[in-house]
């Protein structure tokens, strides 16, 4: 489809060329983001609004925005959200993907380039809202000058909402819908805040100000004003890191997702392998390795909480009984396993001095290339010397 429309553009101009008619000056004016250096965009979302004003609707239909994707003058053509039309300008949108890096675009008639590096904003913690080279539409003003004429308290036709009920609300922000209405519309998880459109919840404008905060609190009280159960992790013994910190957005989206609990990835592998590289083997599909079946059904959260527990490792429970939890037939086994009398619990382990024997002694809980996950082959007494010397 890209090739179809940049064809067609092409194709209109030279048209215009041998007709005789005189292409006019690019008149318009590109609103945001800025256009006259690189602009860093730091957000976690890969993309950014283009708003461009012109003059009347034949400069409008000429205006051709395109994505420079090679060495050698590749492009793509950047299809329109859509223009619209008040007092006498036209104000032509586009949404911009955007790729880790310098991203490059051009826009015509004209030749404009607008240069745009984007920065992947994985957690808020990485986030300073006061950077001057980082972009921020919203850090002078809730809505700049040129776009007041559209963008007011009235949500636009279509939008599906039940205004009468969510204006009770009285962190209700309708103005805010508008331009982030996907935050809303396409997710299939929604935090209530962001689908009740109470964006004054978590965003506030400064005091005595006329621009928007991007959080209202720290963490801790942002999070925790509304979510006050989960106070209790702070007092358990062995704490995930985000919990520790309060950084909730490390794995969730504070507006939305298509993963339950608006995680940003699927929890069941993709989620924690983004911080724990480690066990990316363990989940990768290795010739020879034996993957634990859970990881690749229920995921980790099947053994271990993603917030905080008073067990090591942040298990759901004591290290055998999380395992019989599954293998039901090893229930209260306490010993014969693998042999005679040989106990499963309640002894030291001798091959790590500072935890009991258990279940992963012998077996490792995330995968192997030994069979029956075990530390290493029965063949040999390769696993028992590791003990018994």
């Amino acid at each position: 489809m890209s090739k179809n429309l940049l064809s067609a553009g092409i194709l209109s101009i030279l048209a215009l060329l041998f007709s005789g008619a005189v292409l006019p000056a690019a008149g318009y004016e590109i609103l945001t983001p800025p256009a006259d250096e690189t602009t860093l965009i730091h957000t976690r979302r890969n993309e950014s609004s283009l708003v461009i004003r012109a003059g009347d609707k034949n400069e409008a239909d000429r205006i051709l925005v395109e994505k420079m994707t090679g060495w050698e003058g590749e492009a793509t053509v950047v299809p329109r959200v859509g223009s619209w039309e008040k007092d006498g300008s036209v104000y032509v949108h586009y949404v911009l993907a955007l790729d880790k890096g310098t991203n490059t675009f051009i826009i015509n008639p004209g030749g404009r380039e607008l240069k745009l590096r984007y920065m992947l904003m994985r957690t808020m913690l990485k986030l300073d809202p006061d950077d001057p080279k980082v972009f921020r539409y919203h850090r002078a003003e809730v809505m700049q000058p040129p776009c007041v004429a559209c963008h007011d308290e009235d949500l636009p036709d279509g939008a599906k909402l039940n205004i009468r009920l969510l204006k009770k609300n009285a962190d209700f922000s309708p103005l805010c819908f508008s331009c982030h209405q996907r935050l809303v519309t396409q997710n299939l998880f929604r935090h209530s805040p962001s689908a009740a459109l109470a964006c004054m919840t978590c965003h506030r404008t400064e005091e005595g100000g006329n621009s928007i905060s991007i959080l209202a609190d720290r963490f801790d009280n942002a999070c925790y004003s509304c979510h006050i159960n989960k106070l209790k992790w702070t007092r358990m013994a062995f704490i995930h890191g985000p919990a520790a910190i309060v950084d909730c957005t490390v794995c969730h989206d504070s507006h939305g997702s298509d993963f339950p609990y608006m995680l940003w990835a699927d929890p069941k592998i993709d989620l924690c392998i983004s911080c724990h590289i480690e066990k990316k083997d363990v989940v990768s599909n290795i010739q020879g390795f034996r993957q634990h079946g859970i990881i690749t059904g229920n995921g980790c959260s099947a053994c271990h909480s993603p917030h905080a527990t008073d067990y090591k490792f942040q298990l759901n429970g004591p290290i055998n009984q999380v395992c019989v939890s599954c293998h039901l037939g090893m229930q209260g086994v306490e010993k014969g396993h693998p042999v005679g009398n040989h106990p499963l619990a309640g002894k030291p382990d001798p091959r790590r001095p500072d935890r009991e024997l258990s279940c992963t002694s012998c077996h490792d809980p995330h995968g192997s290339r030994y069979q029956y996950l075990l530390i290493g082959s029965m063949l040999g007494g390769h696993v028992c010397c590791k003990c018994h010397h």
